[in-house]
């Protein structure tokens, strides 16, 4: 459409005006006009030529433009991104505008004018309805995915449809305003509470005509600035008039305490109950495959991932466990939880796209380092299900983010819950009496039972101390991740979520038309929001030392070499008591020592790869806290992208170097074994 308008305007006007200077200049030969006939009614070619000196450049100039704008109709095939589009025509006028020449400066500027206009005209239908242009919409910057069966229609924006004079966070802000629209409207027929409450305040019409001014009150050609200035006037009316009734604060508050409480373990019976119960259901399935272990291992392996509903059935069985623990029971946040989180395997992609993915704050790498496979051998990953109106807050990037992170933690809480149960084990500590009465290293004990009580200690020491140092490792990474870094944020951002909005961002279209009481306009709108959530984000992760790669890579092989350790000692244990008992009845058994030296074989050899293990992470611990000095010790995103939040900014990785005290055991060589 915006290719068409050039069009016309250049065969109706300035063609038309080329027309016009012809037949001019014939009526003044035909006139005999002094100025361009002579004497004996001679015309001089020179003077014919003079008269279109200022055509020729431009003529020229708009042969350019008809051919750059032909190249469509001239391929009929052609896929969208291909050929000229109405954002290009746009920006190639402006372009021309700027050659020096004024003639072109004039006709460029006076096409950009009618270029523009068109393109306000498809705009606006967007911006004030919520939906695409009737004629042209395969131009419009905003695209329509067909909606699948059980989902409303996705929305998408494409950069190469749109001009160049256009700020990022502008085109965000206009995609977010469209997609909020023609949400309110999927709504406004089911859910009776934003139909009342819309009624109360503006009618569709007289908000679309306040919101229509903002757009004539821009001037030709457009300005950057102003529209930047009309885009989020109409977006601060629409926020506080319409979508503050479709998102209240007291649903974000329980979003935010949701994400709080499970996706980052802030509530810790959440994370013990998950673990164990997966825990609980390995075994259960590892004990029912002993023979097919023996038989095909691979195959066992296989056997041993987990389907999506036993997970569901994991995760049920959490939500009791933790509903028996709530005396009261009206825990809303619970409840939500259950209705809301989801534990399955990863999804490969996401059917629909999100409302708030207005504001990218792509300041920030993920590691590619997968923590998901701690809890079962196959990936997992606990999920937050995103509807409307979630959407107008939470990105489906959120949710993959925030799921990254959970499986972050679990995985450092569960190495510590493991390591924990080691010293639960008081028959590896302590001495028990046999089913005779007599202690293993008692009086009445034979010398060959307390030669072998002695040696199995002996050699048990290291084991210990290298599961001391990594419980004091992993318990002071995860103090300082969940009690300091995740604490300190998510309040500092609840308290920015629940501060009201500055004076100057209240919206004048309300107090003027049908609200009584303009004075309860104190919430931020839902993009603003959303873009202080990322940054929060975006910081958080940042703090969290999962943007690093080395770190990450480290921490993995430690978690991973923990678990064998761990495996390797209990069934060390476990022999060592069978043999004992079998050894006290006198009776022969299929295990004999042979098998004892090669389980602490294999133990040795896991005990030192987790003492290398916990060298290397707390080298790299301090030498992330050398590099990350100065500018780089903290993430900061820019106040347009992070909607005016600036993110808590705590103490460094020295706090956690101080509490591990390993710097000094560096030095000195100190063997952690």
């Amino acid at each position: 459409m915006v290719c068409r308008a050039v069009a016309t305007s250049i065969q109706q006007t300035h063609l038309a005006r080329f027309q016009q200077k012809i037949l001019d200049v014939e009526a003044r030969i035909l006139t005999k006009d002094a100025s361009m006939v002579g004497a004996y009614d001679i015309v001089p070619l020179a003077s014919v030529v003079s008269e279109f000196d200022d055509w020729h450049r431009r003529m020229s100039w708009l042969w350019e433009i008809a051919c750059f704008m032909q190249a469509v109709s001239s391929n009929r095939s052609s896929t969208t991104g291909s050929g000229c589009s109405g954002a290009a025509l746009i920006d190639k006028l402006r372009a021309s505008a700027n050659t020096g020449f004024p003639d072109i400066e004039e006709t460029a500027k006076d096409l950009s004018r009618v270029a523009e206009t068109a393109w306000l005209r498809q705009l606006a239908s967007w911006l004030l309805y919520g939906r695409l242009p009737s004629c042209g919409a395969q131009d419009f910057f905003v695209r329509a995915d067909s909606a699948t069966e059980g989902t409303s229609t996705t929305f998408r924006r494409e950069k190469q449809l749109l001009p160049n004079f256009v700020p990022a966070p502008t085109s965000a802000s206009m995609l977010f305003i469209g997609k909020s629209l023609h949400q309110t409207k999927q709504l406004s027929p089911t859910d009776g509470s934003l139909s009342r409450a819309s009624a109360e305040r503006l009618t569709e019409a007289e908000l679309a005509r306040k919101h229509l001014q903002h757009i004539a009150s821009l001037s030709l050609p457009l300005q950057p600035a102003q529209l930047s200035r009309a885009v989020s006037a109409i977006r601060l009316s629409l926020s506080q008039n319409v979508l503050q009734h479709l998102l209240p604060m007291h649903h974000t508050l329980q979003l935010l305490s949701c994400l709080r409480l499970y996706m980052l373990l802030g509530r810790g019976e959440f994370a013990i109950a998950l673990i164990n119960l997966c825990d609980a259901r390995l075994e259960a399935r590892q004990q029912s495959m002993g023979r097919l272990l023996r038989q095909d291992p691979a195959k066992a392996l296989h056997g041993l991932s987990m389907k999506n509903a036993e997970l569901h059935q994991t995760l049920a069985q959490v939500w009791k466990a933790l509903a028996r623990e709530d005396e009261n029971g009206e825990d809303e946040v619970l409840t939500f939880a259950t209705k809301h989180l989801t534990f399955s395997t990863p999804q490969p992609s996401i059917s629909r796209p999100p409302t708030s993915d207005s504001v990218s704050v792509a300041t920030f790498q993920m590691t590619p380092v997968a923590f998901n496979d701690m809890l079962f051998p196959s990936a997992t990953s606990l999920g937050i299900r995103i509807e409307s109106p979630l959407d107008l807050f939470l990105s489906s990037k959120d949710a993959e983010t925030y799921s990254s992170i959970n499986a972050y933690l679990l995985a450092i809480r569960r190495a510590q819950v493991r390591l924990s149960d080691l010293w639960r084990r008081t028959a590896a500590r302590r001495d028990y009496p046999s089913p005779s009465g007599r202690s293993k290293g008692g009086p009445g004990a034979s010398q060959e039972t307390k030669q072998r009580a002695k040696q199995r200690t002996q050699e048990t020491r290291k084991v210990w101390a290298t599961c001391s140092a990594a419980v004091f490792l992993i318990s002071g990474v995860a103090g300082y991740f969940e009690g300091e870094i995740i604490k300190e944020s998510f309040d500092h951002f609840e308290q920015w979520v629940q501060r009201p909005a500055p004076t100057g961002d209240v919206d004048e279209t309300r107090a003027s038309l049908q609200s009584d009481n303009p004075a309860d306009v104190a919430q931020r709108d839902p993009e603003t929001l959303a873009a202080g959530h990322r940054a929060f984000l975006a910081a958080l992760v940042y703090a969290l030392l999962l943007t690093n790669v080395p770190f990450t890579r480290e921490l993995r092989s430690l978690l991973g070499n923990l678990d064998a350790l761990i495996a390797f000692f209990v069934r060390l244990l476990d022999l060592q008591q069978k043999l004992d008992l079998e050894r006290e009845a006198e009776r022969v058994s299929s295990l004999t020592g042979e098998d004892e030296r090669r389980v602490c074989l294999e133990l040795d050899r896991a005990r030192k790869k987790v003492d290398s293990d916990l060298k290397s992470v707390v080298k790299r611990l301090r030498q992330l806290d050398h590099e990350r000095v100065g500018s780089a010790r903290y993430l900061d995103a820019g106040a347009v992208e992070s909607g005016g939040f600036e993110p808590w900014k705590g103490g460094g990785l020295d706090r956690l170097l101080m509490k591990l005290e390993f710097g000094r055991m560096a030095e000195e060589a100190y063997d952690l074994a």
